[in-house]
Order: C-alpha cells, then sequence, then structure tokens
C-alpha cells in the first residue's frame, strides 16, 4: 500500500465504483431497450487499482473530481432516458432494486449494520463534507440527518430532476436491505430510519 493511502481513500474509491456500476447497469438498460443510441458518453470502464491511478500529490482533490465526474454522467444519463418519457423510470427504479440486493446487507445484520452497509454503497460526497450525521443509534432502531443536498445540482444542470435521483437511491436501498429485517423510512426533510421489519 502506498504511503499516502489509507483505509479512507480506499473506502471512498469503492463508493465511487458502486455508482459506477449503478450507472453501467441503467446505461445497459437503456441499450437493450433502445433508449439510448450508445453508452460511451456516460460510462467509463476503467477498473485499476487505486494507488496505479490516484494522483498522491492531491489525494483529496482527484477523489473529488471522480465524485463529481460520475454524479454529473450519472445525472445526464438518466436525464436524457426520462425525457418526454417519464413512464421509464419504473424500469429504471427496478434495476437499482436488483443492483442493491446484489449488495444486500446479511440477513441478521444490525440497524448499525445496515447503515454501514448503506453507506459503504452510496455516495454523498467527501467524508469531510459532513453531510450525513447520525441522530440515533439505538438496538432495532437508526436515524440519521442528511445535513444539504449534495445531488440536486448535478440533476438540475443536467435538465433532470433531483427527485429522480432520490427514487432510484431509495429504490437502490430497498434492495440493500432485501434480506435484512429493516426498513428505510423518510420524513422527505432529509431525516432517515432504519427500523425493524416486524
Amino acid at each position: 500500500m502506498s504511503a499516502f493511502l489509507g483505509p479512507i481513500h480506499y473506502w471512498m474509491y469503492e463508493k465511487i465504483m458502486v455508482q459506477e456500476d449503478l450507472l453501467r447497469r441503467i446505461a445497459d438498460k437503456a441499450e437493450q431497450e433502445g433508449w439510448l443510441n450508445s453508452a460511451a458518453d456516460y460510462v467509463r470502464d476503467e477498473r485499476h487499482p487505486l494507488e496505479e491511478i490516484i494522483d498522491e500529490a492531491n489525494i483529496h482533490g482527484w477523489l473529488s473530481s471522480c465524485i463529481e465526474s460520475v454524479e454529473t454522467r450519472y445525472a445526464e444519463l438518466v436525464a436524457s432516458i426520462l425525457t418526454d418519457h417519464e413512464e421509464r423510470l419504473d424500469e429504471l427504479k427496478a434495476v437499482a432494486y436488483t443492483f442493491g440486493m446484489e449488495k444486500a446487507a446479511e440477513a441478521d445484520s444490525t440497524a448499525g449494520e445496515c447503515y454501514k452497509r448503506i453507506e459503504d454503497c452510496t455516495l454523498d460526497g467527501m467524508p469531510c463534507d459532513g453531510v450525513n450525521v447520525v441522530t440515533d443509534k439505538q438496538e432495532g432502531h437508526f436515524s440519521w440527518q442528511q445535513r444539504f443536498d449534495v445531488h440536486g445540482a448535478y440533476w438540475l444542470a443536467a435538465g433532470g430532476r433531483k427527485e429522480d435521483y432520490y427514487t432510484l437511491r431509495h429504490q437502490f436501498i430497498a434492495g440493500i436491505l432485501t434480506t435484512a429485517n429493516y426498513v428505510l423510512t423518510s420524513s422527505g426533510q432529509g431525516e432517515y430510519s432504519l427500523c425493524r421489519n416486524d
């Protein structure tokens, strides 16, 4: 391991790669359905070990640029698919849910472990941005606050709707929770909770 790279850098890189993989799944679906001529403008197929590609002189900047790139391309892809065809959203939700199932939390996961799995698989800026703040931790309940929206601006810039981002994210998380005994609830004000599905 590079002397400059720590666990948090590998963690962030893996989160970015999960977002890249979801983007690829949606692009593949769009090509299959004839909604998209080519995924080449949206998909990045590079899969190299982090230490081979990162700019160690500017680790934070390099990771930030990767986040901006995948957020931008994801928003542009979905906006291009849904513009004048909102009915396609249901099929994209199914793609996100199925992909989430592939990342599923263990069946015996606690609420905290489910939250950790969600955090491992979703992208909310850099850790220093402090987007998500845990507000309650109990054995069968886990809550957090999304202090601000780091996704909406990308979707507005792409001519899309930020609500579509959150719809797909919710389905992806529902897939992650498929085998665990928890469901995600939200007040709609950036407040989220994992509660037992009893």
